[in-house]
């Protein structure tokens, strides 16, 4: 065997050739994965849309103003010549300070007063259609649709403490007044300023009777739907949704005091039980009955007013409205439980996955054993 004279001029042993470089904008596009969420309470249901973004439920309540505001121009438009012709008089004495915004005497001015609330519905529904937040069901919710059955159960109960209400509510004014004016009982009704009409009252009730449904569902799709769902798909306790949007809910009206306190109790409520039940159902009925009730006061008169004012409140009513209202929430839990309703939702969403790296050839590994 000859050994070579100079061994540091051996030929090198073959390397292996090196793996092409990967540049950033060659690798493969990461994999669509489609996964469950998680069971999402009815605050969190935006959560579960395809391609949730944090960006997105803001959007939400901007297209939605955005449409809305579309939508009341239109009526603005429509209802102009309306009232010309029909009560050419009444935004005279709305900027005079002679009539209210809302008068069962003036069934234009319900119509009008409907509508505007009505139209926040559909602002909503093309909205979510608008920013593919599908099903658009899930607003009313989390079956994704609107529970009849349930509703109608809650119907049922929302009268029975709409009685304890007014039951109680008139008990306990006639026992404050009573302690401190007792002269007060003995005193006539106080007269209508200006003379009854019952054509205007029984149009009036007509649109009450049709638009009422509509003008409280729509209040809870946009108190207790938009706003809870907004908050909620940021924040996870429930609580953030039930209370600043309830606050919202009791300043929008014109009451005093005792009023805007009944209004905001109503609103907790309905809200919590929105949250409790995974649905809109409890504060729609609570909701359509007290309106129920309410217009029908004005529509007869009752008190000597037809008219939606400021005073509408009282400390009596307060009261009655805690236990009307403690009654429904009894009831309405109790019709829940035996429905056996669920409470959550499961979505399903597709999320990147990044893919496997391709294979560029033989590891070293692979060749030094070959």
């Amino acid at each position: 065997m000859t050994v070579p004279e100079h061994p540091e001029q051996q030929p090198a042993a073959p390397q292996p050739a090196a793996a092409p470089q990967q540049w950033a904008w060659a690798s493969p596009a990461p994999v669509m994965q489609t996964v469950e969420t998680e069971p999402l309470e009815y605050h969190r249901l935006l959560r579960g849309v395809a391609n949730y973004r944090w960006w997105k439920p803001l959007l939400l309540l901007l297209l939605s103003g955005t449409y809305f505001g579309v939508f009341t121009v239109i009526l603005a438009f429509v209802f102009a010549p309306l009232l010309l012709m029909g009560d050419p008089d009444y935004l005279n004495d709305l900027a005079a300070g002679n009539a209210e915004l809302l008068d069962t005497q003036r069934p234009l001015s319900v119509l009008m007063g409907m509508l505007s609330i009505i139209v926040m519905l559909p602002s909503v529904i093309l909205a979510m259609l608008s920013l593919g937040m599908r099903p658009v069901g899930r607003i009313w919710s989390v079956a994704g649709r609107m529970r009849w059955g349930m509703l109608l159960r809650l119907s049922g109960a929302a009268v029975l403490a709409l009685i304890a209400m007014t039951l109680v509510g008139m008990v306990a004014d006639l026992g404050l007044l009573a302690l401190t004016d007792p002269g007060a009982l003995s005193e006539p009704p106080a007269a209508q300023d200006r003379e009854f009409s019952v054509n205007a009252a029984l149009i009036s009730l007509v649109l009450v009777i049709v638009l009422v449904p509509l003008q409280a569902a729509t209040e809870e799709v946009v108190f207790r739907g938009l706003f809870m769902q907004v908050l909620g798909s940021w924040l996870r306790s429930p609580w953030f949704g039930i209370l600043i949007p309830s606050l919202a809910f009791a300043m929008a009206h014109i009451y005093d005091f005792w009023g805007l306190a009944s209004v905001g109790l109503l609103g907790v409520v309905a809200a919590w039980l929105t949250w409790r039940t995974g649905g809109l159902e409890a504060a729609i009925a609570i909701h359509i009955v007290n309106n129920f009730v309410g217009f029908g006061f004005m529509v007869a008169g009752v008190g000597g007013e037809t008219a939606q004012t400021a005073d509408g409140g009282s400390a009596g009513g307060l009261v009655g409205q805690v236990v009307g209202l403690g009654v429904f929430v009894w009831l309405t839990l109790k019709i829940f439980r035996r429905g056996g309703y669920g409470r959550t939702r499961i979505d399903l969403v597709q999320i990147a996955v990044p893919s496997a790296p391709q294979s560029t050839g033989p590891t070293i590994e692979e060749q030094q054993r070959d």
